[in-house]
């Protein structure tokens, strides 16, 4: 154990429990096993333990953040918008008119488990969900809709990029591509 040189209570936080080893753990990803466990991602935080998440059905539901996910647990897995995680419907709790259902988080996928996600499930319409990913989150995933920003000297470079690629020997330079030149003086 650590020797307390600060005194107080503040030998909880360093004890050797608590301190994170250098040992990468080899954990499995968790695939839904049951009917009630579904998969979703997260759309808003509200604070309080709770989340609204888009489940797989097309559902918006009321997400309960287990104290497994809080406090010192949530070091690994920190739960945002985006976020993919699987939850647990609660078949026992009955419905109420005006509110979401409830459901509680059993996992939360990194971005190597989306990958394995993706391959190896497919029963799941994950379109859905990387449409909202690439919304929230910094991942690349390349569809149809990604606009493209360019400037007149970009467009200009790719012609002439093409005109080479297609055999042009000779690449005449407009005027229009030549800035006007600056002087000196003039700064």
């Amino acid at each position: 154990m650590i020797k307390n040189v600060k005194g107080g209570s503040g030998h909880k936080s360093i004890a050797r429990k608590n301190v994170v080893s250098n040992m990468k753990q080899v954990v499995k990803t968790r695939f839904a096993l049951d009917e009630d466990e579904v998969y979703a991602q997260v759309t808003k935080m509200l604070g309080g333990g709770m989340c609204h998440v888009l489940c797989q059905d097309d559902v918006t539901r009321m997400c309960i953040i287990r104290g497994k996910f809080r406090g010192r647990g949530k070091r690994d897995n920190m739960l945002g918008n985006g976020k993919w995680i699987l939850v647990g419907k609660r078949g026992f709790e009955s419905e109420k008119t005006g509110k979401l259902e409830n459901c509680d988080l059993l996992e939360i996928y990194s971005d190597q488990d989306k990958d394995k996600l993706r391959t190896q499930i497919d029963t799941v319409n994950w379109n859905l969900f990387v449409l909202n990913d690439c919304l929230n989150s910094h991942t690349d995933y390349k569809t149809e809709s990604d606009v493209l920003f360019t400037d007149h000297r970009e467009e200009e470079y790719e012609k002439i990029m093409s005109s080479v690629s297609t055999g042009g020997d000779a690449i005449k330079m407009e005027e229009e591509t030549i800035d006007e030149e600056i002087d000196i003086d003039d700064i």
